[in-house]
């Protein structure tokens, strides 16, 4: 790779038209450079795509994409986005290398992860060849189009793991954040929770998780990353008459919030793109930063070697796409699927777009003199702020 084309590097993986857009006051010059680099780029990456691009298709309906798929088993089976599918209002088809166009219907749905299986007729198009190459932070990744030409480039930003928040084990205290001392001070204990039945209340505070200490609110995420639902930790605690003991807590699941109030979160990841209807509660997937659209998701992902290390499978937001790795894929596809008649559909309602100058869209504003509208903006606001914190801590552990 040519030295010029390292510095623009975190912009070319974005696209020529979202770098534009992301810089301001770019000279014409600059932006001739950008696109020129751009160019030269995708002219390199594209041999790595050119086996993975064979087992791309779009898939239609009428004149409208509404996914792409992944070849996959004997050539005969498509796998794609569930939730897009839904969008289209007549017979399905898909179009694969050189132009090839397929008719083509559901036959079984992974409703769990949002996956969908299409059989078509006719000639069976190349299937894919899964590689379970881990995916190392940092590293480059690009999804092709049928033609060998990228739909998208990125990196990996966040290693694989659990978006499903019921998977993940709760332990059922929130801390203190202006708490200043060793460990984390409860500020409240959740109803029916393994703390609350444990016996741990308000302002005790938490010391050690087994033998490891805690030093903050991050350390006690952390601390409880690798365990699972049903399982016992051992918590050393400095109770509020000063005195030290160990409690053992049985973590339960993790509970499923509930949505927030005039979709503000929503609202906001919409801003500068059009993110996938279902987009989150994966059980396996891995980060990037490649910016593919909603009609784009369910095609195949390589890494520079070519080797297909997953498929996409969301758009999350403006900056976050998921990719589900090639083992979980293999593993799910020896599963029977759910009968298309008997899924159900998980995708959100749509939201309107915000519109800053106002208008049909625009964000809901407060109502003046409204003690609980006051309330109940005010604890969106610290719920988005929550949100903002996983994602840095997510982001934060994985550099250690």
């Amino acid at each position: 790779m040519k030295k010029t084309l390292i510095p623009l590097l975190g912009i070319l993986f974005h696209g020529v038209a979202a770098a534009q857009d992301d810089i301001p006051l770019l000279r014409p010059e600059e932006k001739a450079a950008i696109k020129a680099q751009a160019d030269e780029y995708r002219e390199a990456f594209s041999p790595s795509l050119t086996e993975a691009a064979e087992s791309t298709v779009r898939v239609w309906s009428g004149k409208r994409r509404l996914a792409y798929g992944t070849v996959v088993g004997d050539g005969r089976s498509i796998l794609t986005k569930w939730s897009e599918l839904a969008r289209g209002q007549g017979d399905l088809r898909v179009e694969g290398a050189g132009g090839r166009v397929l008719a083509a219907k559901v036959t079984g749905v992974y409703q769990d992860e949002d996956l969908a299986v299409l059989e078509i007729n006719g000639t069976p198009l190349k299937p894919v060849k899964w590689s379970e190459a881990p995916a190392k932070l940092g590293s480059f990744l690009a999804a092709p189009q049928p033609d060998g030409r990228p739909a998208a480039f990125g990196v990996v930003s966040v290693l694989e793991r659990n978006l499903r928040e019921t998977d993940q084990a709760y332990l059922g205290v929130q801390g203190d954040p202006d708490f200043d001392g060793p460990g984390v001070r409860i500020d409240e204990v959740a109803e029916e929770s393994g703390a609350e039945k444990a016996g741990l209340k308000s302002g005790d505070v938490i010391l050690k998780v087994g033998d490891r200490s805690i030093s903050g609110l991050l350390e006690l995420k952390n601390s409880l990353v690798d365990t699972t639902p049903g399982s016992t930790v051992t918590l050393t605690i400095l109770d509020r008459d000063e005195k030290e003991k160990k409690v053992e807590v049985l973590l339960g699941n993790r509970p499923k919030l509930g949505g927030f109030s005039g979709d503000r979160l929503r609202m906001m990841e919409r801003m500068g793109t059009t993110p996938s209807r279902v987009r989150d509660s994966f059980s396996r997937v891995i980060q990037t930063d490649m910016r593919l659209e909603a009609s784009l998701i369910g095609g195949p992902v390589v890494n520079l070697k070519g080797e297909v290390i997953g498929i996409s499978v969301a758009r999350g937001d403006r900056t976050r796409s998921f990719i589900m790795p090639s083992s979980m894929i293999e593993t799910l596809l020896k599963e029977k699927p759910t009968d298309p008649s008997l899924a159900k559909l998980q995708a959100e309602e749509e939201t309107p777009a915000v519109n800053m100058r106002g208008g049909e869209g625009r964000m809901p504003r407060m109502k003046q003199g409204s003690e609980e509208r006051l309330r109940q903006h005010l604890g969106e606001m610290q719920r988005l702020m929550d949100f903002m914190r996983e994602e840095m801590e997510d982001l934060e552990r994985q550099g250690r």
